[in-house]
Order: C-alpha cells, then structure tokens, then sequence
C-alpha cells in the first residue's frame, strides 16, 4: 500500500514544475489582489492588508516568475506601508478602511515575519532575476531587521522580536512567536552576510523552537526571561493553531540534506503522531493533551503535506490531498490564509520550488 500511494503522488506531480501554469496563483490573484497590487484580506471586516500578505505574495509571484505582479505588490508595500521608503523605513503590519470609505494605516507598528520573507524575497528575486536593485534593498530591510526588531536576552543571546515595538514584556522578559523562525531564511542570511548576527540568531532560533515545544507541540506563543527560561504566554495558554501550524510548514521545508531537519522531526514527531492517528489537523491543538479540536481549515492540511513527506507518510498524505481535493476553498476574500497554505504546501509539493541547504530559494 505504501508503495502504491509513493507511485501515485509520482505520477500526479512528476510533470508539474516551477512556472509553469499554476492554477492556485491565478485564483489567489484575481480573488485577492486589487489591480493596484494590494492583498486584500476579506475575512476582517475592515478588508485589511498585511505587510505578511503582501509579502507571501511578493513569494509566490517569484516563483511563478510573474515580474509584473512582483512590481505591482513590491510598489504599493512601498507607497503604502513604508513612507515610499523601504531602504530606511520597516513596513507598517497592518492597513485597511478606518471608517467609511477611508482607508490608511491601521497600525504603525512592524512585523518581523513579514519583514524576514520580504528582505529573503528580494535578495532571491535579485538573484534569480539579475536584478541589483532588488538586493540592495534586501540589505537595507535586513540591516533594519537586526537593528529594529531583535533583542538580546542574557543568558541566552540574541533572537527575533515579532516587531519593533510592544514586545517587551516587563524589564526581564519577552514575547515570542516561533512561526517567525523560518529557519532556511536564516540560513540564508548567514550566507549572504558572513560574520554577522545571522549566524547566532540562527542557532538561538534553532535552539528556541525545540525549547519553547518541550513535549513536541509548538504553542502560538512564549515568553523568554533574562535567565533564559522559556514558558508560555499565559500559565493555562497551551494552545497551537493560526500561528504555530507555519512552525511545522517551514520545517517540513528544509531541505533534506539540511543538518538540523531530522532532528527537529523527531523532535516535533507527537505532532506527527497526532494527525496521524486522526488523519486531519484542527484548528487547534493543544500541547499538553496532544489533542485537536474544532473545525479542519483546508490550509492546515495544505502546510502538513512538507513534512509529511519529509517522513514518507503516504498514506497521511494522501488522505490531506483528497480532502483538499473534495473542499475547494471558496472564491470570497474569506479564505486568505487557508489560501496562502496551501500556495505554500502544495505549491512545495508539486515541486514548483524548494530550498536548497544554504537556505536559496530554487525554482528547478
């Protein structure tokens, strides 16, 4: 049986590769990017756009070698959410309409995952499209990342805050979130800049993912202390979900070859065994019981698929490919995340892209 489903995925995916025709990013377009190069997310009532929207969808337009769309999205973040200046400014998180027709920024305040995807997006798209321009600003968003939006925690060292403001907690303690650990743009950045922060950061971040999981389950959220204990956000706050499912899709995305990935899923293997045994993934799950509850959003069975087949677990798969393939999302602006997971999940796994050991992006 497991050989069955091994050969059937191979037949399905082994004529898909990168730009070619990409079904998903064409609805993703035309249901969630305004001609001006906005993502719009539907599912706020004040039709929000992220700066984490705008940039995985500066991603998937490289990937689907889409320049136009790429400068479409690229110049509205600039316009919109950078004081036309993303050399010197971090983009705002978050715009939409404040009251009436008026729309402008709703909040001022970074976001670092946004800001990661998007310094890794242009360094990629400067490399993979000859375009200096593109890696110079890559620099300059990166150069803010560590000056901005890190922290250093005694006895521990130096990590990613989720923005540049609001995260210290008390005057010994901060807020975390481990989805903002990608870990192969990291690797990446190492790369790019020897003998720089990247390469602790790396290793902290690393470190933190494992240490902020203890029984194998990633929470949305934890607090950091200057001892270097690490506990979560609220004492009864044992919930993964929204937040903690890209923790599991970044690390099924490693590559193969990467050093740190088959100890990471062994690591997160109670995950693993989790939606194994219930051959779904909830909305939430709680890391303590090791139990799932609520609805299956369709993008969390899409961010599941890397990992999946990081293990060889076809028969998972394969029931998370035909409950993708039953419940299609809709076509409203409502289903913006489920959306972007699965551009993600099964965009990776038609082989459209993947991330080479040194954490580059490759589109053969």
């Amino acid at each position: 049986m497991r050989f069955f489903f091994s050969v059937v995925l191979l037949l399905f995916f082994s004529h898909v590769k990168a730009n070619e025709h990409w079904p998903e990013w064409d609805n993703f377009k035309s249901t969630y990017i305004s001609p001006e190069g906005r993502v719009i997310d539907g599912s706020h009532p004040n039709l929000i756009t992220t700066s984490e929207g705008q940039a995985y969808a500066l991603f998937f337009s490289l990937i689907a070698n889409d320049k136009d769309t790429f400068n479409q999205l690229l110049n509205w973040t600039k316009q919109n959410l950078a004081s036309n200046d993303l050399e010197t400014h971090l983009p705002a998180w978050c715009w939409g309409k404040k009251s009436g027709q008026q729309y402008q920024i709703l909040d001022n305040n970074s976001a670092s995952d946004a800001d990661l995807w998007l310094a890794y997006i242009l360094a990629e798209a400067g490399r993979l499209w000859s375009n200096q321009d593109y890696e110079n600003l890559s620099v300059s968003i990166a150069t803010q990342i560590l000056e901005k939006e890190t922290v250093f925690v005694p006895h521990y060292g130096q990590l990613i805050l989720p923005g540049a403001q609001g995260f210290k907690l008390t005057e010994h303690s901060w807020r975390i979130n481990p989805s903002y650990f990608p870990l192969q743009l990291f690797k990446r950045f190492s790369v790019l800049y020897p003998n720089s922060p990247w390469q602790t950061i790396t290793q902290n971040s690393l470190t933190f993912l494992t240490q902020s999981a203890p029984q194998g389950m990633s929470p949305n959220w934890a607090v950091i202390n200057d001892n270097g204990e690490i506990y979560p956000e609220t004492p009864n706050n044992t919930i993964g979900g929204y937040d903690a499912i890209r923790v599991y899709l970044w690390l099924g995305m490693l590559a193969d070859n990467d050093p740190d990935k088959n100890s990471l899923i062994q690591h997160f293997s109670p995950w693993l065994k989790m939606i194994q045994t219930d051959g779904f993934v909830s909305e939430y799950f709680d890391i303590t019981t090791k139990m799932q509850t609520n609805h299956q959003p369709l993008g969390f069975n899409a961010a599941a698929l890397p990992l999946l087949v990081s293990i060889d677990d076809t028969s998972t798969l394969s029931k998370l490919l035909d409950t993708l393939k039953k419940h299609q999302p809709s076509n409203t602006t409502s289903q913006y995340y489920d959306n972007v997971l699965i551009l993600f999940g099964k965009g990776w796994l038609e082989k459209r892209y993947h991330f080479n050991k040194d954490g580059s992006l490759s589109l053969e």
